[in-house]
Order: C-alpha cells, then structure tokens, then sequence
C-alpha cells in the first residue's frame, strides 16, 4: 500500500478507479497527498441543509446539461449521422440531444433549479476549427511510405480526417470541460446521449444500413483507468481531483438514482461491456459502469454520462422518425414520445435523489426476468 494514500482511497483505486491497472507500481503524485481542493460545487446534503421552499423542490440546486455532440454540419465528421430510407429524417444524436435538454430544462426550471445549457445550437463548443490542428495531426498521422501521387492524397485525405477527429471530439470535449469547470461551475453535469450498434456486415465486409435486434441502456461515471492511461501524469492528476474533492462519490449516488428511473421509464435492460476498458461498480447494479472518458475524467463536479436507447435498434428508430414527424408538423407530441420519456426519466430521477427524505439507495437494479441481457457495447 503506498504510505501516503488513505485505505479508501486504496480501495476505491482496486475496485472502482483502476482495478485493472498496476498503480501500485506506478508514481503517485503529490496531489493525491494533499488534504483540501476547492469546490465549487454543493453535495445533495449541502443544497438540501439549504433548501427552503416547498413549492420549488429544486430550489439552490445548479444543473449544468450536455447535450452529447454536436449535429448538424458535424454530424457526419462525428459518426452520427444516418436514416434508413430515402424519404427517413436523418438520425444526429447531437441535434436528439439538444431536444432532450431543453425539454430538461423546462422542467427542471419549473421545479426552482438553475439550469445551464453547454450549447444551444448544432454548432462546436470548441472555437478552434480543424486547420487548428493540422500540426498536432500531422505529428500523429504516419506519413507516406512513398510519394505517388494517390499515397499523397491518401495521406492528405488522413490527415484532413483527423484534424477533422482533433477538433470535434477530443477538442470539442476539453472545451466544455473548461467551460464547466471555469465558466458556469454547477454543483453537476449530466451528459445526454443516446447509444448506437455496429451495422451488421455483408460477406464482404461492407457495413450493412439494417436495423438491429438489440436495445438496452447503461449509465456511465468515471473509473477503470488502464495501466498506460495511469501512467500519465495529467491523468493522475485529474483522477486525484476528483478523488479528493469528493465528487466521485456524489457520482455514484446519483448515478443509481438515475439508472433506476431511465430503467423505470423505458423498461430497457441493461447494457454490458466485455473487456477492461470497462467496469461495473457494484455486482448488484447492471446499469451503472465506470469509464475513464475524457469528459467524465476532466470535469471537476460529479459527472454522469447516460446512454438509453440504440438509435438503430428495430425499437428505437421508429420511435425516434415519429418523434420528429410530429415536431416537423408541429403537432402534439405522442403520449409515447421518446424524447419526451427520456426527459421525463431525468427530472423524475433528480426531484427523488435530491428530495427524498432518506440517504440511503437501493443498490439492486434486477434485470426484469422475461428481457435477455444484450452483446457487448462496442461503444
């Protein structure tokens, strides 16, 4: 055991944060041993010790929203970006997402919470574009082994796509990290997404635009740092941070809270990884995974990340193609709304974790017997 590292910060590195990684061999930095970091943030005690108004349950809490990616013109650098039929609406979980947002917000809003939005339109949070990173692409892309003019376009091509790659995920990323962090600095960030499976392949290997059997759902916080990821010093540091301030744990709590009420609302089974680049929390919860993701990692204040649905399972996509049916006529929503029932599930989850009168969560999130556990998420 390292002299300098408290035994539950040992355990929770073994079970949760790096069970898979030989940290113990690894330099720990000094920030693990330091005995205060700043918040900015309120733990689920501090806002309720706060809390004085009945009619606005979620008075003094801060909600900060991500919708995931980004959509329009990205959404084809982003993978996000399909439909079925030539007469379907186009799929981007970025523009999906900001629907689910700001239906959040409304809600949430009304309940006395202070709501912030990362973005409010399809366009980057990140204002570097991809030229921005030519050099770094450049230094990450093998150059050609010859100099025929197609190995020169190939390479060109390569290079575009990664720049492209550079700025709208990982920049993308760090940029609303930093706005969190530096700018609107909430007492949580709730990431929303919406998950997607490999296309089924022909014979010949060309990716096949079919609808897939499965759909499930999992909920994401940080944890499961490999061996080469621990190593890293900005990583440590970041994990660090968020081992000491605390937030690690609000995560875990609200993470169940949520998992719980996603599961509720959509009746969805829950989702598995295969691998080490993943893991489950507790034995006893199927839908909470931890994962060392740049965002989950780089935000200072508890962070989840929420993956319901297979945009492109035979369930999801008709309830997706009828949800923007009736928004593009501008009619009614359906009682079934997809959209509508992921928003409902988020506020409904929160009004219980941050008003319920007991501390303690039920841990144990069966699987329902009559659902079968899904393939792995390749995601």
């Amino acid at each position: 055991m390292h002299a300098s590292l408290p035994l539950s910060t040992v355990e929770s590195l073994d079970k949760r944060y790096a069970p898979y990684a030989d940290w113990r061999e690894e330099l720990i930095p000094a920030a693990f041993d330091r005995e205060f970091v700043p918040t900015y943030w309120q733990s689920r005690d501090e806002i309720r010790l706060n809390h004085s108004s009945a009619e606005l349950p979620l008075q003094g809490l801060h909600v900060a929203l991500d919708p995931g990616h980004v959509g329009g013109d990205w959404a084809k650098v982003e993978g996000r970006n399909f439909k079925i039929d030539a007469n379907d609406f186009l799929v981007r979980e970025g523009e999906l997402m900001l629907e689910v947002a700001q239906m959040i917000r409304t809600q949430l809003q009304d309940c006395g919470a202070q709501v912030s939005l990362l973005r409010e339109t399809a366009r980057p949070v990140n204002f570097k574009s991809p030229l921005d990173y030519l050099q770094q692409a450049q230094s990450e892309v093998p150059p050609p082994k010859d100099y025929t003019i197609q190995a020169l376009f190939n390479y060109g091509q390569a290079l575009q796509r990664h720049a492209q790659q550079l700025a709208t995920i990982r920049g993308e990323l760090l940029a609303r990290a930093k706005l969190v962090n530096e700018v609107i600095q909430p007492d949580l960030l709730i990431s929303l997404h919406m998950n997607a499976a490999v296309w089924p392949k022909a014979n010949d290997g060309a990716e096949l635009y079919q609808l897939v059997a499965s759909n499930h759902l999992h909920v994401l916080i940080l944890g499961c740092a490999s061996t080469k990821e621990f190593s890293d010093k900005s990583q440590q540091r970041a994990l660090a941070t968020k081992i000491i301030n605390r937030s690690g744990e609000e995560e875990w709590q609200l993470a169940q809270v949520l998992a719980r009420g996603l599961a509720k609302e959509t009746t969805l089974p829950p989702a598995s990884y295969d691998g080490r680049n993943a893991i489950k929390v507790e034995a006893s919860n199927s839908y909470v995974w931890a994962r060392n993701l740049l965002l989950l990692r780089m935000v200072e204040c508890p962070v989840i990340m929420l993956e319901p649905y297979v945009a492109n399972s035979r369930e999801t996509y008709p309830r997706i193609q009828a949800a923007l049916a009736r928004r593009v006529a501008d009619i009614p929503l359906a009682a079934d709304d997809i959209l509508a029932e992921y928003s409902n599930a988020v506020v409904q989850a929160l009004l219980t974790h941050y008003r319920s009168p007991s501390s303690s969560v039920d841990t144990a999130l069966e699987v329902p017997n009559d659902m079968q556990l899904p393939p792995g998420v390749s995601r």
